[in-house]
């Protein structure tokens, strides 16, 4: 659960931004590293990112900070600034736009993840190991939450037709999306030895029961992922069992006790429940799953073009040494001699 608060201030500083280039016409105002239009990201805001970056860098066992001026070091800071300069601008736009982020809804939000992390104090207590503060939290909590209403507004006129959902089932490219293998709902007992196997399996065979599976696996299992719940595996397909057991598990007729199968994990007797053919779906079973994944891939692509659309046209100036081109562009490799200098 830590990782959702620091989901929104830390994550991001790693992501890769859209980097956006210098215009002229604007300046950077001292106490700033970039003028965004009528606003500025401070150099405030971009200390207190670095800051929380460097403590996560920190809790983190035998990682180092970057050291400054490498490669990875400025793409940290391309990343912050990028992630600044980008919300100065949904702040902007949210004002065209009239979007807001009430008070109320931030306090719902700040709820929600102190609740995640078990309570105020222990929220508080995480953020100060990765030098944040409340209200530092708070910000980059409204600055997201404004981000997401941003978005939706975004989206208002991203449509999949039923067209597009017909032409994606139809095209021959991804129908093994829609094939579904085989599955078995299977369940065992894993035991050290063959005698202790013999030993379970009749048991089992004497009363193949819920309540007896339950009770054997419990006293016997040495699979500490199934042994409370009678041994249950799932549903399984091919593949995803080591082949001792898939081999045994495919040779079963339906509540067939298998004798003991070995693998490198020991000893197992294996129950299968019920067989799920193998089945393509139809379309009318595909459709919403196909409207939804077309639905965000294009919501994804219209925010890109949006965003992208919108920092070209901003008028942003970064102060020396902030300009995310700059830090990430490729060292320029040495000239090698020409073939006449050697000779």
């Amino acid at each position: 659960m830590k990782r959702l608060v620091l989901a929104v201030a830390l994550v991001v500083l790693l992501a890769v931004s859209l980097s956006v280039a210098a215009c002229g016409g604007n300046e950077v105002p001292a106490g700033a590293i970039a003028a965004v239009g009528d606003g500025v990201v401070t150099q405030e805001q971009f200390d207190e990112l670095m800051a929380q970056a460097k403590a996560q860098y920190a809790s983190q066992a035998g990682v180092d900070f970057p050291k400054e001026g490498s490669p990875t070091y400025n793409q940290l800071v391309a990343s912050i600034v990028n992630y600044l300069v980008q919300n100065e601008l949904i702040k902007q736009k949210a004002e065209e736009l009239d979007v807001t982020v009430s008070d109320k809804e931030l306090a719902e939000r700040l709820k929600q993840v102190e609740q995640s992390v078990g309570g105020a104090k222990k929220l508080k207590k995480l953020l100060k190991s990765y030098a944040m503060t409340v209200d530092q939290l708070k910000e980059q909590l409204r600055a997201s939450m404004l981000a997401d209403a941003v978005k939706e507004k975004v989206y208002e006129d991203v449509k999949v037709s039923d067209e597009k959902v017909k032409a994606y089932y139809d095209d021959p490219k991804n129908e093994s999306q829609f094939k579904q293998p085989e599955t078995r709902d299977t369940r065992h007992i894993l035991v050290k030895t063959k005698a202790q196997a013999d030993e379970v399996r009749a048991l089992l065979a004497a009363d193949p029961s819920e309540e007896n599976w339950q009770k054997v696996a419990k006293k016997y299992s040495q699979d500490p992922g199934s042994k409370d719940s009678g041994g249950a595996l799932g549903a399984v397909s091919k593949g995803q069992m080591v082949p001792g057991f898939e081999k045994a598990t495919w040779a079963l007729k339906v509540d067939e006790i298998s004798r003991p199968v070995k693998t490198q994990f020991g000893w197992h007797i294996i129950q299968v429940i019920k067989i799920t053919p193998a089945k393509t779906q139809t379309f009318a079973e595909a459709k919403e799953m196909i409207r939804q994944m077309l639905l965000y891939q294009q919501q994804a692509t219209a925010w890109s073009d949006w965003l992208k659309q919108a920092m070209e046209d901003a008028d942003i100036v970064y102060a020396a040494g902030y300009d995310p081109d700059k830090l990430t562009a490729p060292a320029t490799p040495a000239t090698s001699p020409s073939p006449s200098a050697t000779e």
